[in-house]
Formats: structure tokens, sequence, C-alpha cells
């Protein structure tokens, strides 16, 4: 696969992204039993809706282990719309956020900011099985950091940008195969109103534009063998459920699982189980 990266800071306004500037660096703190976001907000000097505000948190709610991002009340004031007292210095913008629109994806939004799926999820405190919403902000930047973009003018991504950009595709299709969980299974299905397994590939895949053979045997024939040690999110793993041969198939998402059309609906199951470890035959990527 090619990948252009087209999106530069003097675009965004005609794409209609909205970046919102914070003006102080920013740290992250793990929470500890007891901890509130009142408490929190005391000890660094901020506000509850503030914490609430950079941390994309809909309620008061958090939990041990949890990282937030921890500010200054007049930087995350500046990045939430509140208005504060003090005084307003002239700096270079050391962060920036995105708000979500109807459509997007993590993968999308890695390509349009040139980052990795990977520094998404760790910025904004998601993870393989989080979900995003039209209105959420994300942070796309590292604090005290600008946003690495190529112009529209630049020339052909080079190696490390293409497998870059083709790791984060497969974070986003494992994400999107997520979404189907609960479709009901349909022997010779290829829509969420029930799926094979093979359709179920077919169909995750050709929402991002990539064109698979309809059969799980047909699929095992296509992309590039990947040893099981090496598996990454988006891979396609193959088992032989029904004899010799590629009779099954699901999409890997990580830590040794896979979403699969199989028993009654999509879903989750893991190459550690017994029977697909004992049926699984290889896997492929696209």
């Amino acid at each position: 696969m090619r990948f252009s990266f087209l999106m530069g800071l003097s675009t965004a306004a005609t794409m209609g992204i909205t970046l919102t500037t914070v003006f102080a660096e920013t740290t992250r703190y793990t929470v500890h039993n007891g901890d509130s976001l009142y408490s929190i907000a005391q000890k660094y000097h901020t506000t509850v809706s503030a914490l609430k505000s950079a941390n994309h948190l809909s309620s008061e709610l958090i939990h041990p282990g949890q990282v937030l991002l921890i500010g200054s009340s007049a930087s995350f004031g500046e990045a939430s719309g509140l208005k504060t007292n003090s005084r307003s210095v002239a700096k270079s913008p050391s962060d920036y956020t995105y708000t979500v629109r109807s459509g997007d994806s993590l993968w999308g939004i890695s390509q349009k900011f040139h980052i990795s799926v990977q520094s998404l999820e760790t910025w904004n405190g998601l993870d393989s099985g989080s979900v995003i919403h039209p209105g959420e902000r994300l942070t796309v930047s590292k604090p005290a950091t600008k946003i690495s973009v190529l112009s529209s003018r630049s020339s052909t991504p080079d190696a490390s940008d293409l497998s870059l950009a083709e790791s984060a595709l497969g974070f986003t299709i494992a994400d999107y195969a997520k979404t189907l969980l609960g479709a009901p299974y349909a022997w010779g299905g290829t829509s969420p109103a029930g799926f094979d397994c093979s359709g179920f590939v077919q169909y995750v895949f050709a929402h991002f534009g990539i064109s698979l053979p309809r059969t799980s045997y047909g699929q095992f024939d296509a992309g590039t063998p990947v040893a099981q040690t090496n598996l990454q999110p988006g891979d396609i793993v193959f088992f032989d459920t029904y004899g010799s041969g590629a009779s099954h198939d699901g999409v890997y998402i990580g830590n040794n699982q896979f979403v699969n059309a199989a028993g009654s609906a999509v879903q989750i199951d893991s190459l550690t189980d017994p029977y697909w470890g004992g049926h699984y035959i290889g896997a492929r990527r696209m």
C-alpha cells in the first residue's frame, strides 16, 4: 500500500478542522487510590472543569491507574474556553487538539497529522478497545512540540513513512472490526445483517478500500505471510476448523485476540484458547 500525507496546517481551516492551542506544558498524573478530580485539581492548582475538558471526561469518576493530563488552570482554561485571571504571554503553541468529526477514525486522524495511532492512544488515555465520538477533542501533538506534518507539495513518503502508515491502518482496521461485535452469524453472509467468517473479513477490509477474495481459502492466498510472533492488529489469522486448509479466519486485534464470525455472532476469541490455538495455521498481512 502507498499513502500520501497531504495535511498541512495551512489547509486545516479549509478542511473544517478545529485546532485549539494550549500555551503551557502539561504533565501526566497516574490516579492513586483515594484520589478525586477535586484533590488532583487542588494539588496542581487547576480546576475540575479544566481536568475534565483536558481528559475528555463526561463525569468526575476516575479509577486508580488511570493517566490524566495535568496543567495549569491558565493553560487548560484556554483549551476549554474558560476565562482566567492570568496575564496572557505570547508563546509558540506547544500543544494542539483536534475535534472529532462524524466519520473520523483514529487511523484517519493519525494520517491528517502524520502521527501514529499508538501515539494518539497514549496521549489521550485510549486503548485498542476505545471508540471515539463526534465532538470529542483529541490531543494530536506531544506537549511542548509542534505538529510534524508534510505539506501537500512534499515528495512521496519514504519507506519509514509507509511502514508507519501501514501499522496505523492495521490498528484502525482492528478498531473497525470491533464495532461489528454482536452482528449475527449467517452462512454465506456478507453484511451486518449476517456474516460468515470470510464474509466478515471481506466486509471489514472493503470499508478501507481493500478488495479481498470472497472465501477464507482465497484470502489465505492474498497478502504477505506473517509469523505468529510478528502478528500486528489488522492482520488476518487463519484456522483449519473443517479439515485441512484455511476454512476459517478472523481479524487480529492484538494481545493474542481476534474478531471473527463464529458460533452465533461476531465475537472476540483468543489464540491462547486450546481450540483456536490447536487449529491455527497462519496469518496474512494485506
